[in-house]
This record gives structure tokens, C-alpha cells and sequence, in this order.
């Protein structure tokens, strides 16, 4: 109701919106001369700090990559809002976490092998520098509807494109206060 007390009618429905599964792939970014833009927030912003987490082997039975490195999954909600995300983030909702995947640009998977899986162009296993690439989206119109037939097949593309063997037991962006 408005303030003469009539009934306003809701706005007509904006036309359905499906997720944009468009894959860049940015495995050789680095190799292929890329320029990193990074700024004063870049190695401590949410996903530079999401991939110290995903990086470090004492949470592998929580939060993981999948095989091919281009997604991870988180394995057990409760335990990571409990014990890992506390160290590296103010939120307590695991909802307030996943509302940051989403205004960082990160997508969730609904295919069989990769369902509830999260991934975002320039977030590879073994590539944490590349992570200030990513900005903070725009506010958007509201949510959008899974198009399962769109996303990309990771396997697939990791057997023609393998992430760089960079792996080592210190990698990651350098650790700073959190």
C-alpha cells in the first residue's frame, strides 16, 4: 500500500536471465605474456584468500579442488563455517559466503560429475597469481536460472588444455594478515 492507502501493483516481471557459462581459459595467461593488473587489495581480497584456503592440505577434507583444477567444492558446509572460514573471514552464514562467490563472478556447476561445484575463469589450481584479475560485479537484477547445457566440460578441457605443473608444497599467494 502507498501512503493515500491504494494497493500498487507489482512491476511486471523482468524476463528470465540464465547464467553465462562463457569459458576463457587463462591456464596460460602468464605464459602467453598476460599483464597482471593488480592493486593494493589484490593479494589479500576474497578469492586470494579463498585460494590460500583451497591451496593449504589441512582443509583438503572440507574444501577441495576437483581433478582437473579449474573448480572446487566445498565438502562438508558446516565444518568449513566452523573451522576454516573463521581463520580467513568475518562472515558466519555460509550464505553470506556464497552471496561473495556470487558478487566475485564465481559460478556454481549443476552437472553430474562437478554438481555443487564453484569455478570462475581465472581461479586454477596452481595459478594463485592470476586470482587480481578478478573484480567485484556490479550489483545485478536479481538471480539467475542454472543453464545446465551451457557449462563447460572441465574434463574435457583438461585433458587438451592441463593447468601448469606448478603445484609445491608453499604455493600460494604470500601470507599476510588476516
Amino acid at each position: 500500500m502507498n501512503s493515500i492507502g491504494f494497493y500498487r501493483a507489482p512491476a511486471p516481471t523482468e524476463p528470465l536471465r540464465f547464467v553465462d557459462h562463457t569459458y576463457r581459459d587463462y591456464s596460460r595467461f602468464l605464459e602467453a605474456g598476460g599483464k597482471l593488473i593488480t592493486h593494493k587489495k589484490s593479494t589479500d581480497n576474497f578469492p586470494a584468500r579463498l585460494h590460500r584456503i583451497l591451496s593449504n592440505e589441512e582443509h583438503s577434507d572440507v574444501i577441495c579442488w576437483m581433478p582437473h583444477g579449474r573448480a572446487w567444492k566445498i565438502l562438508d558446509k558446516r565444518r568449513f563455517m566452523e573451522e576454516v572460514a573463521p581463520k580467513y573471514y568475518v562472515n558466519k552464514k555460509f550464505s553470506s559466503f556464497v552471496r561473495q562467490l556470487s558478487g566475485w563472478g564465481f559460478k556454481r556447476l549443476h552437472q553430474k560429475k562437478d554438481f555443487g561445484c564453484y569455478y570462475h575463469e581465472c581461479f586454477l589450481r596452481g595459478v594463485p597469481e592470476i586470482t587480481c584479475l578478478i573484480r567485484r560485479l556490479p550489483p545485478g537484477k536479481g538471480r539467475t536460472i542454472p543453464s545446465i547445457d551451457c557449462e563447460p566440460d572441465f574434463y574435457t578441457l583438461a585433458r587438451l588444455h592441463p593447468l601448469p605443473d606448478r603445484t609445491t608444497k608453499s604455493e600460494g599467494l604470500p601470507s599476510s594478515e588476516v
